[in-house]
């Protein structure tokens, strides 16, 4: 199986542009042979949002999808998945169809169904408009894989405030575990990346964005590829740029 981590600079408050940016890079992706894609943290929308009536106008109610409102991302990576037997992650701003509130949160859409991650260990931005997640990121079959979901922070893989949730993983939970960062500058690779990988026992597709944006420096970006032993895959990984990075899982 191949994998593939798409890396570009979602640009603040423009989803649409956003969205035809990822579209054609997943599009990239599937033409070259990718089976699972995995893009950025709000990388519809961008990070830095000062409140939550700043944020509302670029939510979308994922939890609605298919009943009484349109959902754009939801459509355009649905009909991928489902027309090339794809599955892409990707984070998004999103509002829960039921209570309102706003959640910082990762889908993870197959061609048959799809899951919702949120993020439960909140950094910057995050404080000022997104409610906390209160649920372990979810796990689907894929391919004969087990793919788990995992935004940013979370990668410290606890609940800090939950404490029925303990680790999020333990070994043999997931096989691929999807990543959706906005990490900022810092180590290429986190340690923390690869530690995840090694303690977990997965293959860790980190997709992480770079530019900057409002009060945030995201970096130079660093997209690649963990296996579960920690060896890093980063062949065709440009600093600054949109670029994608492949992997092969056995």
């Amino acid at each position: 199986m191949k994998v593939a981590t798409v890396q570009y600079a979602p640009k603040f408050k423009a989803p649409d542009e956003n969205l035809r940016t990822a579209v054609s890079l997943v599009s990239q992706a599937v033409d070259a042979g990718a089976s699972i894609i995995v893009l950025p943290e709000l990388c519809l929308t961008g990070y830095s949002f000062m409140s939550e009536e700043d944020a509302r106008p670029y939510a979308e109610q994922i939890s609605d999808f298919k009943r009484a409102s349109k959902v754009p991302s939801m459509e355009a990576f649905s009909e991928l998945a489902f027309r090339n037997n794809v599955a892409i992650a990707w984070g998004t701003l999103e509002q829960d169809f039921g209570t309102g509130k706003l959640y910082n949160s990762q889908v993870l859409m197959t061609p048959t169904k799809h899951v919702v991650c949120r993020k439960l260990n909140q950094w910057g931005n995050d404080f000022l408009w997104a409610s906390e997640g209160r649920e372990s990121p979810p796990i689907m079959d894929f391919m004969g894989k087990k793919v788990g979901t995992l935004i940013c922070r979370d990668v410290r893989d606890k609940g800090p405030k939950w404490s029925a949730l303990k680790d999020f993983y333990e070994k043999g939970d997931a096989d691929i575990v999807c990543f959706s960062a906005n990490f900022g500058d810092g180590g290429f690779p986190s340690v923390s990346w690869v530690e995840f990988a090694r303690m977990n026992r997965v293959w860790f597709i980190v997709s992480n964005r770079y530019g900057k944006e409002a009060n945030n420096d995201f970096g130079e970006g660093g997209s690649c590829i963990v296996e579960p032993g920690g060896k890093v895959h980063c062949e065709g990984l440009k600093w600054n740029e949109p670029c994608i990075v492949y992997a092969d899982v056995p």
